[in-house]
């Protein structure tokens, strides 16, 4: 009997160690792979350290999201990789990533100047796509300038658990000089879903001049107010406003708002809508109005 259980539990203990042993084995890997030359398989990597259900390799994506100090020029150290990684911590959760991504907006913010610099590009390149944080131009994975990942670090502080620090350097690039750190400031105090933010997002929407940034707080205000006042009117009048980026913008505020009154709007102006990106972000956001799911 004594040997029968002895054997029972050997059986049992196998599977556990294999599993461990393989657990831990898929971390090592993921860790070689974050140190590649190529950012594709470093984004993957990320991507596979931020849906795994444990908190393991929280601090890899930290580290990746920090770079080498002692090789700034390695593929390691690229804005893409901070982009990602940013992104992984926000959709990962947890506070102990806060001070960490401040101090790398703090470091990579402060020399970004008062507008991103201009890049030739061609009507092709449209805006953002469907998979992108609304970004304000069309970048390919290696081409993420800091300036769209500084943004990114700003909406993952405004996913996590707020912090006098966080709140302190989101409120700050509200009012920051580009307006890009303006409009993904203002991203970030939606993502907060505090009410408090209502009132230094109306104090920045009544001084701002740059479309983008104007959609980007009147859709942060309208998703926190919830109410079909005049900042939802105003999202619905920029659906036809002459620059692209701002109608793809107003589109995805509907989309926040989840009101399907909005879907005769959008329906609307489908239906003259030129932009081939536009369009795309339209007619997906027009069937999410539509469709019956959960808000």
């Amino acid at each position: 009997m004594i040997r029968k259980f002895v054997l029972f539990f050997s059986v049992l203990l196998v599977p556990v160690a294999i599993f461990s042993e393989t657990e831990e084995r898929f971390f090592e890997i993921q860790r070689t792979r974050l140190s590649s030359s190529n950012i594709s398989e470093i984004r993957d990597a990320i991507d596979k350290l931020t849906f795994v259900k444990s908190n393991q390799g929280i601090r890899d994506i930290i580290s990746a999201m920090e770079g080498s100090p002692n090789f700034p020029t390695s593929p390691g150290n690229a804005p893409a990789v901070k982009f990602y990684a940013a992104k992984a911590l926000g959709i990962k959760g947890e506070k102990l990533a806060v001070p960490y991504l401040i101090k790398t907006y703090q470091k990579e913010s402060a020399n970004i100047p008062e507008h991103n610099p201009p890049k030739s590009r061609t009507w092709k390149d449209g805006v953002a796509d469907s998979t992108s944080l609304s970004s304000p131009y069309f970048y390919e994975e290696g081409e993420i300038p800091i300036t769209l990942a500084c943004g990114e670090i700003l909406r993952a502080l405004g996913s996590l658990p707020k912090t006098a620090e966080s709140e302190s350097t989101i409120k700050s690039a509200l009012t920051s000089p580009n307006f890009y750190l303006r409009s993904s400031a203002a991203d970030a105090l939606y993502n907060s879903g505090k009410k408090e933010a209502l009132s230094p997002l109306s104090e920045a929407l009544s001084k701002e001049t740059v479309p983008y940034a104007k959609i980007s707080i009147l859709s942060a205000l309208a998703g926190l107010e919830r109410l079909p006042n005049q900042n939802y009117k105003a999202i619905l009048e920029s659906l036809t406003d002459k620059n692209p980026e701002v109608r793809a913008k107003a589109s995805e505020a509907l989309r926040r708002l989840d009101f399907r009154i909005s879907a005769p709007y959008l329906e609307k102006v489908i239906q003259s809508e030129n932009d081939s990106k536009v369009l795309n972000q339209m007619k997906s956001d027009y069937q999410f109005l539509i469709s019956i799911h959960t808000p």
